[in-house]
């Protein structure tokens, strides 16, 4: 997974996309993990999977040197393969099938239909193809108020990242924060608030409203 500082809304949607879904996505074979810390992914995999999930966010993305850094923050919807995210400069919408994004400064709309490709990019559910036995899972740096579980590849080979690790709370298995470790030194830190299970929200929100946008451009690449 490569980031572009010079396309920030690009590579932010993407990994924001990928990362909320690394966890609830990825199934390693249990062999070769910690029986507990799979209890609780599949805890949580089975919570995102079977209702309504909403959450605020930060993302910030740190490069080795330290010198270039990107944060930015927003909203989170999801329910079965279909999401909305909302951040300042950008929304998105995904009906398990199209995909509308619009981009603020330019007032433009891009709908297109990814493929599996493409989603493994740009759709949460994506990554679960992409990672799917994949990755040996174990605790680390578990404290007396967080789980804290890592995630390494099993083959370093044609893989950007090197390690993710994800907190969560003792209390009630919510993820707190997502940190990524790639192999070139860039470290992407993803941070969770306001989580809540099993929300309450409506159909329509999955699709672009036309109505709500008369005047931007419409870019349709299906």
């Amino acid at each position: 997974m490569q980031f572009s500082f010079h396309n920030p809304s690009r590579w932010v949607k993407s990994f924001i996309y990928s990362m909320l879904l690394s966890i609830i996505s990825i199934q390693p074979a249990l062999s070769q993990n910690d029986p507990e810390a799979q209890r609780i992914i599949d805890s949580f995999l089975n919570t995102a999977r079977t209702g309504a999930i909403t959450t605020r966010f930060t993302v910030s993305v740190i490069e080795k040197n330290g010198v270039n850094s990107y944060t930015n923050s927003g909203t989170f919807t999801l329910k079965g393969n279909r999401f909305v995210l909302e951040m300042q400069e950008m929304k998105v919408w995904f009906d398990g099938k199209t995909q509308w994004a619009y981009q603020k400064s330019g007032n433009e709309v891009t709908i297109t239909e990814p493929s599996v490709q493409e989603l493994a990019q740009t759709n949460p559910m994506a990554i679960l193809g992409n990672y799917r036995n994949k990755c040996n899972i174990r605790f680390c740096k578990t404290s007396s108020e967080y789980w804290c579980i890592q995630l390494t590849p099993k083959s370093i080979k044609n893989e950007d990242i090197a390690e993710i690790e994800v907190q969560f709370l003792k209390t009630d298995g919510i993820p707190q924060s997502i940190t990524v470790s790639q192999k070139n030194g860039t470290r992407t830190v993803l941070m969770l608030s306001q989580f809540q299970k099993n929300a309450k929200v409506s159909e329509q929100i999955f699709t672009f409203d036309a109505k709500k946008y008369k005047d931007a451009y419409i870019n349709d690449l299906r």
